[in-house]
């Protein structure tokens, strides 16, 4: 029986120094059956010249194209309306996979019938690794709580994203959150692999770690996630699980993003609006069910009142300022 293609959607955008990798690693896949989705962003270095060498190489595995700049969920987007496979997966330019990786979830997919496959992958740095695990879900509301919110390694029913019917959030950050906690309470089949097949490049000039005025874009998009779920009857099914994720991010990961803001009042005015956005659409957030549970960030959470977060943005804006001062020095 002839093996169903899959789709590997790879937005590329000045990114001459890693690219290579990247394709190597996806030409050289197991699983043969495959197309590799490859788009320029408006790249203005040498990204093109690397795309039509291997374009020239793997003729019938690299389908190229070329679009004006319009960011990274645009770029996502464009590789969707693409998709010829009855799968598909994402990877970023600056990253790689393991050569079994389409192969090994693929033989997961198809023997559990999966919407969604998710793996564990490698927070790759420049001189170690580390394991990040998805792990086993036991349903939705689990799934939305735990979820990393990395799109590259997992792999997606073509046919169930379609009936989806939403995409990307053009011209903001943090796209591929907003792409998967939408997606989560749709998913009827899933299924995971306890192995780490993609390696998730660590560097500094990375969007992830670019921390500017576009930390802002995490208010809209969990604004904008809120009204999806009332939107679809969904909200007070996932109440907890939503709100828990907005005290997650926006006392944690978006808190320490919004800290490191060079601008001050910049820095100042998002810290703001992020800690009002979570007071006006949970008043009542200290009361949150996953917050009983133990743990140092629960009880982290469960320390913030109005004058905690004052001193906490305090502090850590101070601690990255000193930081970066000594990795210039």
């Amino acid at each position: 029986m002839m093996s169903r293609r899959v789709s590997i959607i790879v937005p590329a955008f000045n990114v001459e120094r890693y690219l290579e990798k990247c394709l190597t690693s996806l030409v050289e896949q197991s699983y043969q059956n495959i197309e590799i989705i490859v788009i320029n962003d408006g790249s203005t270095d040498r990204t093109q010249s690397i795309v039509d060498k291997f374009s020239s190489a793997y003729p019938l595995l690299i389908k190229s194209f070329i679009k004006p700049n319009g960011g990274i969920a645009d770029t996502r987007n464009f590789g969707l309306s693409k998709v010829k496979g009855e799968y598909f997966t994402f990877l970023d330019s600056d990253d790689y996979m393991e050569s079994n990786t389409i192969e090994q979830m693929m033989n997961v997919a198809v023997e559990n019938e999966a919407d969604v496959v998710f793996s564990d992958f490698w927070w790759t740095y420049a001189s170690k690794e580390v394991l990040g695990s998805e792990g086993i879900y036991q349903d939705n509301k689990d799934m939305l709580i735990k979820m990393f919110a990395t799109l590259w390694n997992k792999l997606y029913r073509t046919e169930f994203v379609c009936s989806l019917n939403f995409d990307f959030p053009t011209g903001y950050r943090y796209e591929d959150a907003s792409f998967l906690y939408k997606m989560v309470p749709f998913i009827k089949r899933w299924a995971y692999i306890q192995s780490p097949f993609v390696h998730y490049i660590q560097r500094k000039g990375s969007i992830t770690h670019n921390h500017n005025e576009k930390v802002k874009d995490m208010i809209f998009v969990f604004d904008d996630l809120v009204e999806f779920y009332k939107k679809n009857q969904l909200f007070e099914h996932y109440r907890n699980e939503i709100e828990f994720l907005f005290i997650r991010f926006f006392l944690g990961n978006s808190f320490l993003r919004s800290t490191q803001i060079r601008n001050k009042a910049d820095r100042r005015q998002t810290l703001k609006m992020s800690y009002s956005l979570l007071n006006q659409k949970f008043p009542e957030w200290r009361k949150n069910v996953y917050l009983k549970n133990g743990g140092l960030k629960n009880r982290y959470f469960r320390s913030i009142n109005p004058l905690t977060y004052a001193i906490y943005a305090f502090f850590f804006a101070n601690y990255y300022r000193f930081k970066k001062a000594d990795e210039v020095e």
